[in-house]
């Protein structure tokens, strides 16, 4: 059987990550798929739409036949580390031969003439680096301008390529293979009709998971209906008369606030993400506005990115130090591979995957939890009090809820 591995967060599941779906297994020629998903807060730092199980469940219908959880270690960090946590989960289950993302060249082959520099780090594109970080840019965006001006002294690398943000993560998933001496073939499809933040619909059936889930917040969700694959929509509609969704950082901002005016800056210092005095901006910016979007906007600048001041937030509200990451030791990646559902072939791969494993396989919690997997446990009870409406028993749900089987 040949399996390809997808890294996703389907925030939610819509056309678009359903054709990726589809190109994935007709260029990898693959029989079935197994997703490493973001549980409840992502890699731009903000909480999902719905929780876990609601993206699960959609992805289990639309032909995802595996979904394991990326530890939020991992879900709520730069590309290069949510990148090495995903193609970590994927190589230590065992039994994953290609890796496939959109991208918005569709080449893989410059791709990886790129990602090699990235790795290898040659010394004039540290001097590069050194110099774009030097005009006050953040560093992804300095790091992408260096890329782009090593690249450029070799005309069989297109350029240009770094400069675009599926690529650039794309080009982490090729570094975090060589970092991890992956057996894992990559391959890439181009992405179509919207572009990967594009804010606007354009497209009469696809659109960017950003764009629906704005329409989503002001429209409703009725509006996105033809976005979205039937079961997708379906699922919104049952957690959103549920009260579980839709969820924003608008729904922890009494918590956030809270915590940002008791906290000290030396304290909140302390968090992993919030460095380069952003911690000055962000308590200034929270005496002077009342929603967390505002709180944002205010503490934005070159530097301190809308993506970089969310984690820093994410972070904050999951108490998350550095002196706890560093404990967790992400750069070794998960110590464990945590299944979310599966289907039938989903249960086969597992079942093949139990004697090829490099780490143990969670389908229940074990009584001893891992320090990465109580951070999940956290992330889940923090996560519970954004509901809309109160879920009894929500903030252990990590425990209650079986994993999901879609026959």
């Amino acid at each position: 059987m040949r399996v390809t591995g997808v890294v996703v967060e389907y925030n939610p599941m819509h056309n678009g990550h359903l054709y990726h779906l589809e190109q994935a297994k007709l260029v990898t020629d693959a029989d079935a798929i197994v997703a490493v998903m973001s549980g409840h807060f992502l890699q731009r730092g903000e909480p999902a739409l719905v929780n876990k199980w609601a993206r699960t469940k959609m992805a289990l219908q639309q032909g995802v036949d595996l979904v394991l959880e990326l530890p939020v270690a991992y879900s709520a960090q730069s590309a290069s580390l949510f990148a090495l946590g995903s193609v970590a989960v994927l190589d230590r289950l065992g039994v994953v031969d290609t890796v496939c993302f959109g991208s918005e060249s569709g080449d893989i082959h410059s791709l990886q003439a790129l990602s090699s520099i990235l790795v290898e780090e040659p010394p004039l594109f540290k001097t590069f680096l050194r110099e774009e970080l030097q005009k006050g840019h953040s560093y992804p965006r300095a790091a992408s301008d260096a890329l782009a001006r090593y690249a450029s002294q070799d005309t069989a690398i297109p350029s240009e390529l770094a400069h675009m943000p599926n690529n650039m993560l794309g080009l982490e998933y090729l570094a975090a293979l060589r970092k991890l001496n992956s057996s894992i073939a990559p391959a890439t499809i181009t992405r179509i009709a919207a572009g990967y933040n594009q804010e606007t619909v354009t497209h009469p059936s696809i659109a960017s998971a950003t764009a629906i889930r704005k329409a989503t917040f002001e429209t409703g969700i009725d509006t996105a209906e033809n976005l979205l694959p039937v079961c997708s929509f379906s699922v919104l509609q049952e957690e959103f008369a549920a009260g579980r969704g839709p969820v924003s950082w608008e729904n922890y901002r009494q918590a956030l606030f809270t915590l940002l005016h008791r906290a000290t800056p030396d304290a909140l210092a302390a968090f992993v993400g919030v460095d380069e005095g952003l911690e000055h901006r962000l308590l200034e910016a929270a005496l002077q506005t009342e929603t967390v979007h505002e709180l944002i906007l205010h503490t934005k600048t070159k530097r301190y990115t809308w993506t970089k001041i969310q984690r820093a937030l994410t972070s904050i509200l999951l108490g998350l130090t550095r002196q706890e990451q560093a404990a967790l030791n992400v750069l070794q990646g998960p110590p464990y591979i945590r299944v979310l559902g599966f289907t039938k072939r989903g249960q086969t791969l597992l079942k093949a995957a139990s004697s090829r494993a490099s780490v143990p396989i969670l389908t229940k919690l074990p009584k001893e939890k891992p320090n990465m997997l109580a951070l999940d446990l956290r992330a889940t009870r923090l996560y519970a009090q954004g509901y809309p409406t109160h879920q009894q028993g929500a903030e252990l749900w990590d425990i209650t809820r079986p994993v999901l089987i879609q026959n």
